[in-house]
């Protein structure tokens, strides 16, 4: 998620990527960036603000990222927070259709998502930081079960 409004913002960034899982764990410099472990971490302002959980930083992201703002259309705060808000609801429900179960739950969940968008984006003619946190999800379904249209979306 915050690859994707990072590249959309064309926000100066450098990534380090980390092994996850590897033999001796995740690298000491890491571990005191965010000594919980989670990925990622967003460090900007030279250092000053550390963002350390995917969500915090795409509510941050208007002000923590240069060009951040391009991502959080004037007046659409409160549209970007319900759509989140009901995507974050709709993770376990996607989650349990993609190991096997539920589908027609995920279907309606994911039409009721549907129903919030207003344009070719979540807020109209302009990405925002809610389209770049369905992305990933959106894929991962079209990948699993097949394009979203073949179920009336």
């Amino acid at each position: 998620k915050v690859w994707i409004a990072l590249e959309a913002a064309n926000a100066p960034y450098e990534m380090e990527e980390i092994s996850l899982y590897g033999a001796g764990g995740k690298p000491e410099w890491f571990m005191k960036l965010n000594p919980k472990g989670t990925v990622p971490v967003l460090v900007c302002h030279g250092g000053a603000v550390r963002i350390r959980d995917s969500d915090e930083i795409l509510d941050g992201f208007a002000t923590a990222v240069e060009n951040g703002a391009k991502l959080v259309p004037g007046g659409k705060e409160e549209k970007i927070r319900t759509f989140r808000s009901a995507l974050n609801e709709f993770l376990p429900i996607g989650k349990k259709a993609v190991l096997g179960g539920g589908k027609d739950k995920m279907w309606k969940k994911l039409a009721e998502l549907d129903s919030m968008i207003e344009g070719p984006y979540v807020c109209g003619d302009q990405l925002s930081v809610a389209d770049c946190a369905a992305f990933p999800f959106l894929w991962r379904i079209d990948t699993e079960l097949g394009p979203v249209d073949d179920h009336g979306l």
